[in-house]
């Protein structure tokens, strides 16, 4: 029976893994993705500095740089990359939690971190999620053996290690690891008469995490403070809330039926709950209050800050420890008809999800503005753009060494991104005043506009003679991006 279940369990790894890639093969970027790509190109100093004015911190993107000087600026390879990081996640479900808590668990696990609609949608993101996601897991998995005191000579080597890159990797990491090593710390602290070897291995893990760490700190006392300028993300009741309850199983069904699917899942784990040992429920008890505390600080930093850092996104750097809770619910399951039942669901949320992610990631009309500035853009000409969110993709997929057109962010409304900006950099040059980019050129611009406004050009009629030469619109169905184009010569 156990060779069974390992047989399975490699056919569940393998299979997920493929679904999940099934929709990365594609160059299209949506802006956070071109941010990744422009900074990626930089220098691991530069990235810091960079970094620093970001709203992240820089681990992912110096596993992207390092993959650059690799393979050169190939968005296929970063995708393969997040990709690779959810399957390692899945992984972990064989080669740790089946050890620690059985074959079913275990298989569970992997089952859910791979075929859960959530992994599907953020498999091939040119983000930092995923990697959150795989060092969160490796993080609470050392953390968990250190606190049962199941413990070898790695395992504050890897939970050091995995705790630190989390926190390099994103502040919901960091608030995950200061919440996981304070539990370990009062966990050792109550058993110092006899575990004081490891209270001392803590604290010298601890006492590294954080002066390693300390160089960063400065650029995250910044951010905190700086973050509301140029932050676009909003709070809104109760549509926050319903975008936390269904991350894991929304994909790409539509809100209501996420939903009700989301509630009754719900419903059916807090059944099962109540009906666990004392041992089961204090587990989960813990990686549910870690995982509703963080969201609950994130919630009071947006009301005191005024600056919203409560995103659904963000939560998948809490995924593993939320599935593994899942998990180990699902695995006293009795009724394997209700198991099945339930698996079957997932798994048709995930397809049509995954349907849906192939229809659009590989449409044939992705990438048509940038083909047709590549094949019209002479030697002089400027790009110019006051709408970043559109622009700055533009500007990352045409821009390289062989092509040296220079594109302007026209920052009309001064966001606080000057510095952050200089990813794109020397691609792309920011400037607050029209008067600075234009009063001193003439020739082509080639304006690029969201859908169907033409406010920019609306501007530049007023304060300048120019020739509207040629103007064309683009949909695309990945993220739903259009674009007007507009080429203009300026006297």
């Amino acid at each position: 029976m156990k060779d069974k279940y390992k047989l399975y369990h490699i056919l569940i790894i393998v299979i997920g893994a493929i679904l999940i890639g099934l929709n990365i093969f594609h160059s299209n970027m949506w802006f956070d993705e071109s941010y990744s790509v422009a900074i990626a190109r930089h220098s691991f100093l530069d990235i810091w500095k960079i970094g620093g004015n970001d709203v992240h911190p820089i681990l992912y993107y110096f596993c992207l740089h390092f993959l650059y000087l690799i393979f050169g600026n190939n968005l296929i390879v970063y995708r393969i990359f997040s990709w690779a990081t959810i399957v390692l996640t899945g992984v972990f479900g064989y080669t740790h939690i089946r050890k620690d808590f059985g074959n079913k668990t275990g298989l569970l696990f992997s089952f859910l971190v791979l075929f859960l609609p959530v992994s599907s949608m953020y498999s091939g993101e040119i983000r930092m999620y995923c990697l959150g996601m795989l060092l969160g897991t490796i993080m609470a998995i050392y953390a968990y053996r250190i606190y049962i005191n199941k413990i070898d000579k790695t395992s504050f080597i890897f939970f050091g290690i995995s705790s630190l890159a989390v926190s390099y990797t994103h502040y919901y990491g960091l608030m995950f690891a200061g919440i996981v090593n304070l539990i370990l710390f009062i966990k050792l602290i109550k058993e110092r008469t006899t575990r004081a070897n490891d209270l001392k291995k803590f604290i010298i893990t601890a006492v590294i995490q954080v002066i390693v760490y300390i160089p960063w700190l400065i650029y995250f006392l910044k951010q905190l403070v700086g973050v509301s300028n140029g932050f676009w993300i909003t709070l809104k009741f109760p549509d926050t809330l319903i975008e936390i309850l269904t991350l894991q199983f929304i994909g790409n069904l539509p809100t209501n039926i996420a939903l009700v699917l989301t509630l009754v899942f719900i419903g059916y784990l807090i059944f099962l709950y109540f009906k666990q040992t004392e041992e089961v429920k204090k587990l989960s008890k813990i990686c549910i209050g870690i995982y509703l505390g963080i969201i609950i600080i994130a919630l009071l930093i947006s009301l005191c800050m005024q600056s919203v850092i409560l995103l659904n996104r963000y939560l998948l750097i809490l995924t593993g420890l939320i599935i593994f809770t899942i998990s180990l619910l699902l695995s006293n399951v009795k009724n394997k008809y209700v198991l099945v039942s339930i698996c079957t669901i997932i798994v048709a949320t995930s397809v049509y999800t995954q349907f849906i992610n192939i229809k659009e990631n590989y449409s044939n009309n992705n990438g048509n503005c940038e083909k047709y500035i590549l094949q019209n853009i002479q030697e002089n000409d400027i790009i110019l753009y006051s709408n970043a969110i559109n622009g700055a993709v533009i500007t990352t997929g045409i821009s390289n060494e062989s092509n040296i057109n220079t594109s302007y962010f026209y920052n009309k409304d001064n966001w606080g991104v000057d510095e952050a900006y200089k990813s794109y950099s020397p691609y792309m040059k920011i400037n607050n005043k029209l008067e600075d980019i234009l009063d001193d050129y003439s020739g082509r611009i080639w304006l690029i506009e969201d859908g169907n406004t033409t406010s920019l050009l609306d501007e530049i009629k007023e304060k300048y003679n120019i020739t509207q030469l040629n103007s064309e619109q683009f949909k695309q169905d990945y993220k739903k991006y259009s674009y007007t184009v507009e080429l203009i010569e300026k006297n």
